[in-house]
């Protein structure tokens, strides 16, 4: 352990020693040495040009990437994969037997989906026409009558039985055309055997 430590203390001095020599070689020389100050002369030249080409990188890094978007010749993400017909427009509707859908709800029951809603009771009216009352998550209540408009696939209340509201609702399948479909609101969805 003592013979390491000794090593190491020499290996110090010598290192400590040649690094004092080669600094203070040139200091000594004096101008016999022309080709260290040729090169100290050269030294701040070497030095400008890796400045400007560190300057011309950073410049060319800097400079602002203009991109812009084509669409020519991509899908649109947004419309169906499926397409009946290739007119645009108004055509297209009338071709392929969609209508113009509206997406502005004039109730509160076209902004909400039917699964949303609870059938709690079906009572009739003294004329004897039926009213359904319903009510949404939060607990507020609806009246429903035959022919009224419910739910964001703008459905309408076809029906309206003694233990069930039946609504058709529009809806669109893969290919883009309109369908109907039944939804059924039972007032004790646990008792019914009917699939809705």
């Amino acid at each position: 352990m003592m013979q390491n430590l000794s090593n190491i203390k020499t290996f110090s001095l010598n290192t400590f020693i040649f690094s004092l020599f080669v600094i203070f070689l040139p200091v000594f020389q004096g101008d016999s040495c022309a080709t260290t100050k040729s090169a100290k002369g050269m030294l701040p030249v070497v030095q400008d040009k890796k400045i400007k080409d560190y300057e011309k990188r950073l410049a060319k890094l800097l400079t602002p990437l203009t991109y812009r978007y084509n669409p020519a010749g991509k899908p649109d993400p947004f419309m169906p994969f499926f397409r009946t017909s290739t007119s645009t427009g108004k055509n297209a509707a009338k071709a392929s037997g969609k209508r113009n859908r509206s997406i502005r709800c004039t109730t509160p029951l076209e902004c909400m989906d039917v699964g949303q809603l609870t059938l709690v009771g079906i009572v009739l009216e003294q004329n004897g026409s039926p009213l359904a009352m319903v009510q949404d998550a939060s607990g507020i209540g609806y009246t429903l009558k035959p022919g009224m408009r419910i739910g964001f696939q703008h459905g309408k209340v076809t029906k309206i039985e003694k233990e069930k509201v039946i609504i058709k609702e529009q809806i669109e399948n893969l290919k883009g055309e309109l369908t109907s479909r039944e939804r059924i609101l039972f007032l004790h969805p646990e008792e019914s055997n009917e699939v809705q």
